[in-house]
């Protein structure tokens, strides 16, 4: 048994009725700051009474309240809906009243909070599993199911202390159940206590006090005493346990050598207190209701890159083997590139007056072929569009290293500010570029383009920008376009009408189109010549044509705009990515006056939701 499905409708950001499918084994929650993830996490917390780490209370900051709304409105209730899905025979029996009529393998629980208290102080709330308000709440079976918070910026080291009630001692309490070793650890420790009062000091040091009280009270009014230690019980016994740790796997070092976890890092603590975790959950009597949620907020926080994908490896391991369903909030893109599509859940919050959107990435109508492409391709860079809130791809790594530089321009124009270029970025309109590595547009579109439809794609702009590719011959230039070879520019009358992608296209390639527009050849012609390491018939040739480019005609411009388009992607000479690191580096002087082409400044005020115009997406094959 496992929660299929978490409903929300009224608590904090959920305005709308909202449900939020979740998988049997893991499920990786992605979003921004703010998007709602943690009152997904809150509202199974809220449900299933998990309260450990507290902050799980009710307050008037629980119900949704409108924002920037004179009206100020506020919701009069909120619910929450768990439905669990795959119970077997045993748990439909523990379950009944809980049970969906219509399909036995299916049951519900539900918890109704009214937004008013009573003399206490205290928000109204009901709970009842199944259809009805009125159906018998059985307390027992409710509280069988067991649900562990791990929370951000957890402090391990505090939970693994030798305390009553330590994640150590519980695991033991339930592993005790299971070999009856309670009265072995006992007598072990009676047994030694024994011996050691048997000790010359402690002997002495009791025989001290009785001479003392002796002393001063007479034989006659004296009592007698004796030394023992504190607590042999078993609950004691193991509270006073604690765990140490080496920095290495070595079955040769003594105990002597282990070290406190106060001398550990804090990522490896928070390592050590999830095993323990995982180690409590998987202990599970065979006549025990097993349903077991683990919830946990960031798991990245204070884990470098490996150890966090290493993490995220074991927990989806566990979640498999164990039949723990894991629930995972997230920021990191190494955690949403090590993990299968088919176990993201985007959160999306594009109106702070309505409820995220929620998009299981299963959903969004992935081929095979482009699911299998996509996880292959999905690096921790690529990733970074599932956090965004526009993106751009790109063919890549010159447009990869360049737009970034080309954004700053673009905005400072739109806006019309007096602000420097360099204040404005991509960064600021949380606009990730995503170098493909080739023209897999359909591939990455897929994830936005059915985003009208609820649930079926990211709501965000996705704006692509890719080549003509005519044959290698062609200069085109206004007025004189070539037929386009790119198989991709097909989407673009696909998409002419989307809402969420566009594909924008040039008349022949990223560099002849950069050289084509405004004055933008003699800025590359010298980003070229600092490049070159020779100076002989190459230099002088393009020294003659920056003299004279201003003078040609288009088709003359066109053809210089060629060959230095050919020297460019000769690796000997120069290579795109090289040539792209010293433009970008040369863009970054705001003196340096460089004219973007229309259709990158259109991708971009696109990606950015600068330009609200149902343009047409088709192209005019001219980056001018």
């Amino acid at each position: 048994m496992y929660i299929s499905k978490l409903v929300i409708e009224g608590y904090r950001c959920f305005n709308e009725k909202t449900e939020i499918p979740l998988n049997e084994g893991l499920t990786v929650i992605l979003g921004e700051n703010g998007s709602g993830k943690s009152a997904i996490i809150d509202a199974i917390r809220l449900i299933l009474n998990e309260d450990e780490f507290g902050n799980v209370k009710i307050t008037e900051k629980e119900f949704w309240h409108s924002i920037g709304n004179t009206k100020n409105e506020i919701r009069s209730n909120f619910t929450i809906d768990l439905i669990f899905s795959g119970l077997n025979e045993k748990e439909q029996l523990a379950y009944l009243p809980w049970l969906n009529p219509n399909d036995l393998c299916s049951a519900s629980l539900h918890l109704k909070v009214q937004n008013k208290t009573n003399s206490r102080n205290q928000y109204k709330r009901e709970l009842w599993g199944g259809n009805s308000s009125s159906s018998i709440f059985e307390w027992d079976t409710y509280n069988s199911i067991q649900c562990t918070y791990l929370p951000p910026l957890r402090d391990a080291e505090q939970r693994l202390r030798a305390v009553r009630g330590s994640r150590l001692a519980r695991l033991i309490t339930k592993m005790e159940s299971k070999n009856n070793a309670r009265e072995r650890l006992e007598d072990i420790v009676k047994q030694n206590n024994k011996e050691l009062l048997k000790d010359e000091l402690i002997v002495k040091a009791k025989d001290n006090i009785k001479n003392r009280l002796i002393e001063s009270l007479g034989e006659q009014l004296a009592q007698d005493i004796s030394v023992s230690f504190s607590e042999t019980r078993f609950e004691r016994i193991i509270e006073n346990l604690k765990l140490l740790f080496y920095p290495l796997l070595d079955n040769e070092v003594s105990v002597e050598e282990f070290r406190e976890l106060s001398e550990n890092s804090l990522g490896y603590n928070n390592l050590i207190y999830l095993a323990t975790v995982l180690a409590e959950l998987e202990q599970t009597e065979e006549n025990e209701l097993s349903t077991r949620i683990l919830l946990i907020e960031e798991p990245e926080a204070h884990l470098h890159p490996q150890l966090q994908t290493k993490l995220l490896e074991y927990i989806e391991k566990q979640a498999r083997i164990s039949g723990v369903q894991v629930i995972v909030t997230t920021h990191s893109p190494i955690i949403a590139s090590s993990v299968d599509l088919n176990n993201i859940l985007v959160v999306k919050r594009t109106d702070f007056n309505n409820s995220p959107t929620i998009v299981p990435l299963k959903n969004v109508g992935l081929t095979p072929k482009q699911k299998f492409f996509l996880q292959r391709w999905m690096d921790i860079t690529k990733s970074t569009l599932l956090f965004a809130r526009g993106v751009i791809l790109v063919e890549g790594i010159a447009e990869g290293l360049v737009i970034p530089e080309l954004a700053k321009r673009v905005l400072h124009k739109y806006l019309n500010s007096k602000k420097k270029i360099s204040d404005y970025s991509l960064e600021e309109y949380s606009v990730s570029v995503i170098n493909m590595g080739g023209i897999y547009f359909e591939s990455f579109f897929q994830l936005f383009m059915n985003a009208e439809e609820q649930g079926k794609g990211i709501p965000i702009r996705c704006a692509g920008i890719t080549d003509c590719d005519p044959k290698e011959s062609d200069t085109p230039y206004v007025g004189n376009e070539c037929e386009c070879n790119n198989p991709a520019l097909k989407l673009q009358m696909i998409l002419k009408d989307n809402k969420y992608c566009r594909l924008y296209s040039n008349s022949k390639t990223f560099e002849y189109d950069l050289a084509l527009c405004g004055n933008n050849f003699l800025v590359m012609v010298d980003t070229f010549l600092e490049i070159l390491e020779t100076d002989g018939s190459i230099r002088e040739d393009f020294e003659k044509y920056k003299k004279e480019f201003i003078r040609k005609t288009d088709s003359e411009k066109a053809k210089i705009a060629k060959c230095l388009l050919d020297r460019i992607d000769n690796p000997k000479l120069c290579g795109k990515g090289l040539f792209a690191q010293h433009l970008a580096y040369k863009l970054a002087n705001e003196e340096i006056e460089f004219t973007v082409p229309n259709y990158i400044e259109k991708a971009i005020l696109w990606a950015c939701n600068l330009n609200e115009r149902s343009e047409s997406n088709v192209p005019t094959n001219s980056g001018n």
